[in-house]
């Protein structure tokens, strides 16, 4: 049980600090063409679905193909602030 807990646990803290990144982002970085590519890859990866933006994300960093398509402020930023978590030179899920 405590493994599930501290699972969860890290989730939580891994999305609330890319809800922290990704709000600055919104707020001080993003331009209304990224605005349009984060569309653009948000319909790639989950066409005519409803997907948070963590989930968005997370998917596209895991997927060398679609990476290219989240803006490249946005890319930035998460890189600068380490996020996602690296465990053992992988992506965290």
């Amino acid at each position: 049980m405590t493994f599930n807990n501290l699972s969860v646990t890290n989730d939580d803290q891994e999305r609330r600090l890319f809800h922290s990144i990704f709000n600055e982002w919104v707020m001080a970085h993003a331009s209304e063409d990224d605005w349009l590519q984060l569309e653009q890859a948000r319909e790639h990866f989950a066409p005519n679905e409803v997907c948070s933006a963590v989930r968005l994300v997370r998917r596209c960093l895991a997927r060398q193909e679609l990476v290219q398509e989240l803006p490249l402020s946005l890319r930035q930023l998460l890189q600068e602030r380490n996020w996602p978590q690296v465990c053992d030179g992988a992506i965290a899920p």
